[in-house]
Formats: C-alpha cells, sequence, structure tokens
C-alpha cells in the first residue's frame, strides 16, 4: 500500500504530526508535487494542479485489478477497499472461481462458467 499526493514531502510531515487519523497510517505517503504519477493515472487536474482521489488496486503481477476515482469532496471506503483486496486475493488462490457482489470474507466463492449462472 501506499499513498500519493502532489503535497509535498514536508506536508505529509506535518499531517502525520498534527492529524489524528494520518499519524496512524503506517504506509509510505509519497510526494508527487510535480504530478508526474497523477497524470500517468489519469488523476491529475491541469487547471487546479491536485489530484482527484483515486486508488489503484495492483496485483504483485503489476495488474491494475480494480479502480476508483472520486470527485474532490467525496470520501472513500476504507472498508470496501478492504473487502475488495480480500476477495482479490481469494480468486487469486481458488482459479476458476469468482467473488459475488456483496462478498465477504468466510462467504462461498462461485463458479465463473455457463453452468454456474445464477447459482450461489
Amino acid at each position: 500500500m501506499i499513498a500519493i499526493s502532489t503535497d509535498t514531502q514536508f506536508t505529509h510531515w506535518m499531517w502525520k504530526k498534527t492529524s489524528p487519523t494520518v499519524k496512524n497510517v503506517q504506509y509510505p505517503i509519497c510526494a508527487d508535487p510535480s504530478g508526474a504519477v497523477s497524470r500517468a493515472y489519469g488523476v491529475w487536474q491541469k487547471d487546479s494542479g491536485l489530484n482527484q482521489r483515486g486508488r489503484f488496486i495492483i496485483n504483485p503481477e503489476g495488474i491494475i485489478m480494480g479502480v476508483e476515482v472520486l470527485a474532490g469532496p467525496i470520501g472513500r471506503n476504507v472498508d470496501e477497499l478492504i473487502r475488495q483486496i480480500k476477495a482479490m486475493q481469494a480468486v487469486a488462490k481458488n482459479p476458476g472461481k469468482a467473488a459475488p457482489a456483496g462478498w465477504k470474507p468466510g462467504d462461498k466463492l462461485i463458479g465463473t462458467g455457463k453452468d454456474y449462472i445464477g447459482v450461489y
């Protein structure tokens, strides 16, 4: 997990020092003040010099498995992000299976062939 924003490393340092939420973040927060990474992922807003709120789930092979981009004032759901990552991990460990809508850890995966359409 890596967070990237157009803020500088100094801004991130201050957020870590003063924000009750951000101070508990255990993963790297990277600075992209030039917007290079942001442009590469299509979330850079040229007029404001800021990013849209985007998250990209990339598997260990470097394949983008999930994308969510939201307007600036819309918050993201961390519980949903974790659910999606766990679903992706479960499917990766069980080839030929899928996690249906609303799947949660502990739920059964389903088959992906035509014989499984509508069957849970």
